[in-house]
């Protein structure tokens, strides 16, 4: 028997018992640990604060060493690209974009995340749009204050500055072309960097990845194509409950729902404000959404919880490579029939 027990095992082997384990595979386990050993391969996983919010990489690769050194720079590169595109941060290129109105010689990620936002806000009639920041200031403030909602015309006087069409990108300049206007990347920077550390790791030859920041979830490398990763969607109205367990294996998965950051109990008013009306979706509690990069799943799960039941779940079924559930108000699931395929 102990001769048997220190055979090699496959590397295949290894990579099926890590799928089946997914994110909260203990790290301490002595029989997981022996099996990776034994395969040759190395599990690393590491949670930081991040994009405010936790942030949990885990990657298997070969050398112990190098692994902790990918996981190490993974983080580093999401705190540099968190350091451009974030508007809660002082001094970043964002917020001098806010502050002054234009924004001469952007970086280049910048330009990108913003070019993409754009396509959103099109393709989805301005639910998503990215000038929506000075309403999500203005219920802010009003719920710190005195934990109310803003009135109906400061709204109105709001809505003035809120217009994706007004927002323009260039390589050389971007210019916000109405006063007061401001723009928020948190609906879509979070997917990006998200899609850009998970092809970094992939590159620098990690055999299985995956990025869980706050519910956005990424998966890569060639280990998580053969055996997917086995990840939970949350049911919005039960903290602790599941609507699906999913695989991942190149795919990404993004979720939007009122009850990420309520303003009120009853989760009426919440951090999703529709662009067009100035108040939080009325019909969507949760919207989930697989699709082949974070960036879109992101976006995606932001606009169509603003769309609404209907009209997102068309545009849901419309889009190639594009599953995922929505969850109303009232319950009731909308599930795209492509989403068995990824169910566990």
């Amino acid at each position: 028997m102990g001769h048997r027990d220190k055979r090699k095992v496959s590397r295949r082997q290894v990579l099926r018992i890590t799928a089946m384990a997914g994110v909260s595979l203990a790290m301490g386990t002595g029989l997981v640990r022996s099996l990776l050993s034994r395969a040759g391969l190395h599990r690393v996983s590491e949670t930081r604060t991040q994009m405010g919010t936790l942030v949990i990489v885990t990657i298997v690769a070969p050398e112990l060493r190098v692994a902790r050194e990918m996981v190490q720079n993974a983080f580093a590169q999401m705190e540099r690209l968190e350091g451009i595109l974030s508007r809660h941060r002082r001094d970043t290129p964002l917020d001098r974009l806010n502050t002054k109105g234009f924004l001469e010689a952007p970086p280049p990620e910048l330009v990108e995340v913003m070019g993409r936002a754009l396509t959103y806000s099109s393709m989805t009639d301005g639910a998503f749009d990215i000038t929506v920041a000075p309403l999500l200031e203005l219920y802010a403030s009003r719920f710190e204050q005195g934990n109310q909602p803003p009135a109906d015309h400061e709204i109105e006087r709001i809505l003035e500055s809120v217009d994706y069409r007004r927002v323009r990108v260039g390589s050389d300049v971007i210019t916000l072309e109405r006063p007061g206007m401001k723009v928020t990347l948190d609906g879509i920077a979070k997917g990006y960097i998200v899609d850009q550390t998970v092809n970094t790791l992939v590159d620098d030859g990690a055999e299985r990845v995956l990025i869980n920041a706050g519910g956005d979830m990424a998966a890569g490398g060639n280990g998580s194509l053969e055996d997917p990763w086995s990840v939970g969607v949350r049911d919005p109205s039960e903290p602790q409950g599941l609507l699906a367990n999913v695989r991942l294996g190149g795919e990404c998965i993004a979720t939007s729902g009122d009850y990420m950051q309520a303003f009120t109990q009853d989760r009426r008013f919440h951090h999703i404000i529709d662009p067009r009306t100035g108040y939080s979706p009325e019909e969507t509690s949760a919207v989930t959404v697989i699709t082949t990069s974070a960036i879109d799943a992101d976006a995606l799960s932001t606009g169509m919880m603003v769309l609404g039941p209907a009209e997102g779940f068309r545009l849901m079924k419309s889009l190639d490579d594009t599953e995922g559930v929505i969850v109303t108000k009232q319950g009731e699931l909308m599930t795209t029939p492509g989403l068995d395929h990824f169910a566990v």
